[in-house]
């Protein structure tokens, strides 16, 4: 397998829209995808060659199309002293305790402890990790009145984007004699555009490619399959997977088949891993549209996977070549489902943190972009108290009747403090207290009576920022200096919401059940 290196050195801000929970904000990812790269290229080569039908062409359809070239996702490079690292995506079996400093590989240290996620991007040798943070930064844009020609008073609309003077690395794959006529007809270097609002002032790129590169990557030894019977294998961008009716489907069954096509069959077993799920959506220049959402594997996702005795190795050795080659799954020539090997074999780690160069502005946060903080903040604590309050029902199992829980919602909405709520809730008839007491969670291992005494509102806003996801947001109530847990009135706010979502699911799920019976 050959390949080209690429270099991105950002030249100015760039926007590369992520899904957000709040219209007013526009979110960038931390990485650059390769679907990005390959609309840049496909752009340049189209306005170099004057292609009128870019897909008649040979080589745009070889290269872009056919998928004879694999671009993968470019993910941000750091100076640690005088030796330039790059980052991936860091394992989500590497974690921090909660309440200290060890670092702990929870696939292989079976210690009981609570942990946290340790950092998005990181670099891994032996026992020791490094991470680092992006410079990010919001703009602050007027909202424009399209039909009027002009801004419309006190609206705005923020953008978070990349700094420029960022440096971000990925490869394209593909047989030598292709990739030297690609590197002869774009050159050792470019100049683009990539992301949103690219034609004002975002957007602009340097991009070098290096000499062609022949080399097998993560290629495995004897001694890798002899000292251990175990291979982690860790996606290092999102992995789409589909079922046999051609619907994505990222559960592990299905993730084992793959693996069996590649492996053969009982070969192996999954005996753990730690996965996650996101959503890929793309845009589609031709299309002026969006591609429809797809459920992947989660970039960091690790799977354990533990070898059968009397195996033939080297047919094992030769599937796990392939796919370190060629990735797993789906839309592969995007840069999905690429994987690397044993990536994470430590038991423990040291970490050591890599700070960007910033310069932080010495005056304070402006009062109005304080403001527009705590609203986004405000915006996503109430989404996710919806979406775990309709989570957190499905658990519940021998559900009250759906008066009784019409009951509760006319009691919660009249209510205005949590103890008017559960003081109600203790005056309740003896049927309805049973009914309350009859509901339980098998995992929460309570019933229904004690969840509703016991739910803490703080607790569950401790969860979220716990959560990787919203780590961005963590930041946010640090620069604005916002406690949401001091505001009392946000606090009841997001407990009634909690809860009115959570009856409203249990009466659909008992609406449900009904039908079925019938």
């Amino acid at each position: 397998m050959a390949y080209l290196k690429i270099t991105i050195n950002l030249l100015s801000p760039i926007i590369l829209s992520a899904d957000v929970p709040d219209n007013n904000l526009t979110e960038t990812f931390d990485y650059i995808p390769a679907s990005s790269l390959i609309g840049l290229f496909a752009a340049k080569y189209i306005s170099q060659e004057h292609l009128e039908y870019a897909h008649n062409n040979t080589n745009f359809y070889k290269w872009f199309l056919k998928g004879d070239l694999v671009f993968t996702n470019a993910y941000i490079s750091e100076k640690d002293d005088y030796d330039e690292i790059d980052m991936l995506p860091t394992p989500l079996c590497i974690k921090k305790q909660k309440k200290g400093e060890r670092i702990l590989n929870i696939l292989l240290n079976t210690e009981d402890e609570q942990t946290v996620f340790i950092s998005p991007y990181s670099y891994i040798e032996r026992s020791t990790i490094k991470t680092g943070e992006l410079a990010k930064k919001i703009n602050f844009h007027h909202m424009r009145d399209r039909l009027r020609g002009h801004t419309k008073d006190e609206a705005m609309f923020n953008y978070e984007a990349l700094m420029p003077g960022q440096i971000f690395k990925g490869e394209i794959y593909g047989d030598s004699t292709t990739l030297r006529e690609f590197r002869k007809t774009f050159g050792e270097k470019i100049i683009g555009r990539l992301g949103k609002s690219r034609n004002t002032e975002y957007g602009e790129v340097e991009i070098s490619l290096s000499k062609i590169i022949n080399e097998d990557i993560d290629a495995l030894t004897d001694e890798d399959l002899e000292d251990e019977d175990y291979i982690l294998l860790t996606f290092i961008s999102p992995c789409i997977l589909v079922n046999e009716n051609g619907f994505p489907d990222p559960s592990l069954p299905n993730l084992k088949c793959y693996l069996e096509n590649i492996l053969g069959k009982d070969s192996f077993e999954i005996e753990n891993c730690v996965m996650r799920t996101t959503s890929i959506e793309n845009y589609i220049s031709v299309w002026k549209m969006k591609r429809p959402i797809e459920t992947a594997i989660s970039a960091g996702s690790t799977v354990k996977l533990v070898f059968k005795n009397n195996l033939p190795f080297e047919n094992i050795k030769n599937g796990f070549k392939k796919m370190a080659n060629d990735g797993i799954g789906e839309r592969k020539n995007e840069g999905f489902g690429r994987i690397k090997l044993n990536m994470a074999t430590a038991e423990e780690y040291y970490k050591k943190t890599i700070k960007p160069n910033q310069n932080k502005p010495e005056s304070k946060v402006p009062q109005g972009a304080k403001q527009i903080f705590e609203n986004v903040i405000q915006n996503m604590f109430k989404e996710e108290f919806e979406r775990k309050a309709y989570e957190d029902a499905a658990g519940f199992s021998r559900l009250p009747s759906n008066s009784l829980l019409g009951k509760l919602g006319l009691i919660l909405s009249k209510c205005q403090k949590e103890e008017e709520f559960k003081k109600s809730i203790d005056e309740l008839r003896n049927n309805a207290k049973s009914q309350l007491e009859d509901c339980r969670n098998k995992t929460k291992r309570c019933n229904l009576y004690e969840y509703i005494k016991n739910f803490d509102t703080t607790k569950t806003i401790e969860s979220i920022y716990n959560d990787i996801t919203k780590a961005d947001y963590l930041k946010l109530t640090k620069i604005s200096e916002y406690n949401v847990k001091d505001e009392k009135e946000l606090l009841l706010e997001l407990w009634k919401i909690y809860f009115g979502v959570f009856f409203r699911r249990m009466r659909q799920m008992q609406k449900v059940a009904k039908k079925e019976v019938l």
